[in-house]
């Protein structure tokens, strides 16, 4: 099997693709299938349309493109690939416009930038953390700026967790 479908009824998009892919780095089949549909701007896609269509719906989802990139961390592509290259750029650029961009409409405002826990959401920590893996990102301006932004969030050395689950805001490290 090169791709994930969450049922047997149900559609096929790369955003589950790309979470499976991130579970077991072991599935060659399904990174290879990644690579091979890779979006013309450098990032992955879902053809799923669920808050309209409109220009930005042309682009990317810069979230599943990123957990993308976190799973190819993990293999012998990472750093030897210019297809990744791409997706690494194509992050790097949406730090630029922060624009919601996909179909999802991955956007970075005032929630992207607020560190969360736990680290599952598209924002500033698995953004800077994932990119420090890929050399196309640790050579680019966008990339120190990045990191910069975050690091301008330590108190005292240490990152704080602005925002938490509900389901986890009791526990005394929230």
């Amino acid at each position: 099997m090169r791709s994930i479908r969450l049922s047997t009824q149900g559609t096929i998009y790369p955003c589950h693709t790309i979470n499976a892919a991130n579970a077991d780095s072991r599935l060659r089949h399904t990174l290879g299938h990644l690579l091979d549909i890779q979006h013309s701007d450098g990032g992955w896609r879902c053809n799923k349309f669920s808050f309209g269509r409109g220009p930005e719906t042309d682009f990317s989802n810069p979230g599943p493109t990123l957990i993308a990139l976190d799973a190819f961390r993990f293999t012998d592509f990472l750093n030897k690939e210019r297809v990744l290259d791409r997706a690494v750029g194509f992050l790097l650029d949406h730090w630029t416009t922060r624009k919601p961009l996909g179909p999802c409409h991955y956007g970075m405002g005032t929630l992207f930038m607020q560190v969360e826990y736990p680290f599952g959401n598209h924002n500033i920590f698995p953004y800077v953390y994932v990119l420090s893996f890929y050399d196309r990102a640790k050579e680019d301006e966008r990339f120190r700026e990045a990191l910069s932004t975050l690091e301008s969030r330590l108190v005292d050395g240490k990152l704080v967790v602005e925002r938490t689950s509900r389901k986890l805001a009791g526990l005394a490290f929230c």
